[in-house]
């Protein structure tokens, strides 16, 4: 692919994610996506020296960054949604869903299943915090809004969610069978089942 065919198609990406975006917002993002794929770093330094005004380079990305009218939420929705847009029409869509632990900051994370490799496609981020008491209501929070949000134009009857045991629990096994999602958690070794 060329660099005028990428360009075009970034535009048309950032635009498509971003309808409701400043111009100037797109253009912001536009920039500092070519700058990361060249530097191929998060490093602000790094990213500055990319063009060609390294200090109002900086300014330029500090007021990006920390511009609040840019919903992050809405854009992780919007872009797991393309990803989606480009599934096959047929076959299961096969899901992992994990924890990962950065510093203080949880990442509950859904992964598309691509052969053998996962691929981030949504997930939210929590403080350590916030996860008392409360792990279990997020985790079904995120799956409803991963199946009814974010895979809504994916038949739940084509869906495979795994996970490990720590979503073995029967409130969780509920919500999936509600959303008609077929599933497989690993659960302990000793699991008695009624009935």
């Amino acid at each position: 692919m060329n660099q005028s065919s990428y360009a075009t198609r970034l535009s048309e990406y950032i635009n498509a994610m971003l309808p409701s975006a400043h111009g100037h917002q797109r253009k912001a993002i536009f920039d500092f996506v070519i700058a990361l794929v060249a530097v191929q770093s998060c490093c602000q330094a790094k990213l500055a020296r990319f063009f060609g005004n390294q200090e109002a380079a900086l300014k330029r990305l500090a007021r990006w960054l920390r511009n609040e009218r840019l919903d992050v939420a809405e854009l992780a929705l919007a872009t797991a949604r393309a990803i989606v847009a480009q599934l096959p029409l047929t076959g299961p869509v096969r899901l992992a869903i994990d924890w990962t632990i950065e510093d203080t900051q949880h990442l509950l994370v859904a992964s598309l299943m691509v052969g053998r490799r996962a691929v981030p496609l949504f997930w939210r981020a929590y403080r350590e915090s916030e996860l008392k008491d409360r792990r279990s209501g997020y985790e079904r929070e995120f799956v409803c809004t991963l199946v009814t949000e974010v895979l809504c134009e994916v038949s739940p009857r084509r869906q495979i969610i795994t996970a490990d045991r720590a979503f073995a629990d029967v409130e969780f096994f509920d919500l999936l069978n509600d959303l008609g999602v077929s599933f497989v958690i690993r659960s302990k070794g000793k699991v008695l089942r009624a009935g």
